[in-house]
């Protein structure tokens, strides 16, 4: 086992992921929403995360193919919806306007975090999170394994993505107490 190899791909893919520069706009989806449905958002989020680098580890050299979608292509098209997604959140249409849905007395937490994951997990988990740079580090990384470690996807690339997909829930769902530190002027600062 090379562990330098697992080392770098864990270290690049957290890098990548930004789960610390995405946290303002995670907080400001869930900012009005409890400390549980929070954390339940968090968890939803992460695994989604977890599950669209998987998919990408195993078949998305295949699938990029298939689509006739060269790696150039899919960061520069990437690039373009970020920008977009930028422009909105500058301009203050993006998350900080989303309609409060849940009332504040009561109701089950689960529920209440499948309807903030609907409104947050297109813009958070993909591109935000797992973006063009993810996929493509994911791709390239898996694609070695074989070559660095001896076989295919091996099972320590698999845990090192598990280990990093935890480490973006533990950030996400210390965005309650965040959201204390920082204020609400704070959080907007952060976002803009």
């Amino acid at each position: 086992m090379e562990w330098s190899f697992l080392r770098n791909f864990a270290i690049t893919l957290f890098a990548l992921l930004n789960p610390l520069g995405m946290l303002p706009i995670f907080i400001s989806y869930t900012a009005r929403e409890r400390k549980e449905v929070q954390r339940l958002v968090a968890l939803f989020v992460s695994l989604t995360v977890l599950c669209l680098l998987l998919i990408f580890m195993f078949i998305g050299t295949a699938m990029l193919k298939f689509f006739g979608v060269t790696l150039d292509s899919f960061r520069l098209a990437g690039g373009v919806l970020l920008l977009i997604i930028g422009i909105n959140i500058v301009n203050g249409s993006g998350a900080g306007t989303k309609e409060l849905l849940i009332n504040e007395q009561g109701g089950d937490y689960l529920s209440e975090a499948k309807s903030v994951y609907r409104q947050i997990v297109i813009p958070m988990a993909m591109p935000l999170l797992v973006g063009p740079g993810v996929i493509a580090n994911v791709i390239l990384y898996a694609s070695e394994a074989e070559s660095k470690l001896g076989r295919g996807t091996s099972i320590e690339l698999i845990l090192m993505t598990i280990l990093v997909s935890f480490l973006v829930f533990l950030i996400l769902a210390a965005g309650k107490w965040l959201q204390r530190l920082l204020g609400d002027i704070g959080l907007s600062i952060t976002q803009r």
